[in-house]
């Protein structure tokens, strides 16, 4: 678990070198694994998230979201592949249409943990992603902004490089020390045989009183 934890670290401070290095290329990393969440999500949503209740209403909202999350993460993924020449606007439009979906993604899913929540199925999960997509939207605001929004993904890649690196070092300073099997048996035989020589010298000690 220590090596995991310490390969993490360095991952995610490398992941954060690369962020404040080359702000815009992140960017557009970012649009297309948002994407792929998007689409990931709806289809989860689609098998999974729609059985929770049996309400009409219930499942047709999870369906519409779904969709919409499908439909939302093809155009992130592939749309500005398919207008390569005007990549780079495609890319900052997406941002913008991100964020407003992440907007009403949070609506939907405060609906559904709501639902879950009067009837007495918990949903916490849904109520913490509605509030995370909020925030994701703002950010995906600021990013969209052609200076503001470099700045910002530099502040966050300095920071995603500052924690991994703290949080490799806390993972090698705390690596726990494994023991070689080898060592302990060496130790429990060094013991016995301390142990067996001990008699030994009281019966000559016993001899010499004799």
């Amino acid at each position: 678990m220590g090596k995991t934890n310490f390969f993490f670290g360095i991952l995610a401070a490398v992941v954060g070198l690369i962020v404040l290095i080359a702000p815009e290329a992140s960017i557009k990393v970012v649009v297309v694994l948002l994407g792929a969440a998007a689409v990931m999500n709806g289809f989860y949503d689609l098998l999974k998230v729609r059985n929770f209740m049996d309400t009409s209403r219930y499942k047709l909202n999870v369906m519409i979201h779904s969709l919409i999350s499908i439909a939302i993460g093809l155009l992130a993924i592939f749309l500005p592949f398919v207008l390569f020449n005007t990549a780079e606007a495609v890319f900052r439009l997406m941002l913008y249409v991100l964020a407003v979906y992440m907007i009403v993604a949070a609506v939907m899913r405060f609906f559904v943990f709501a639902m879950l929540k009067g009837e007495g199925l918990g949903g916490n999960i849904f109520l913490l992603e509605s509030v995370s997509e909020v925030i994701a939207a703002v950010l995906l605001f600021i990013m969209a902004s052609q200076h503001i929004g470099i700045i910002i993904v530099r502040i966050l890649g300095l920071a995603v490089f500052v924690l991994g690196s703290c949080y490799a070092i806390y993972a090698y300073r705390n690596a726990s020390i494994v023991i070689e099997p080898e060592s302990v048996e060496d130790d429990v035989v060094s013991s016995e045989t301390v142990a067996n020589e001990k008699p030994s010298s009281e019966t000559v000690h016993s001899n010499d009183n004799d």
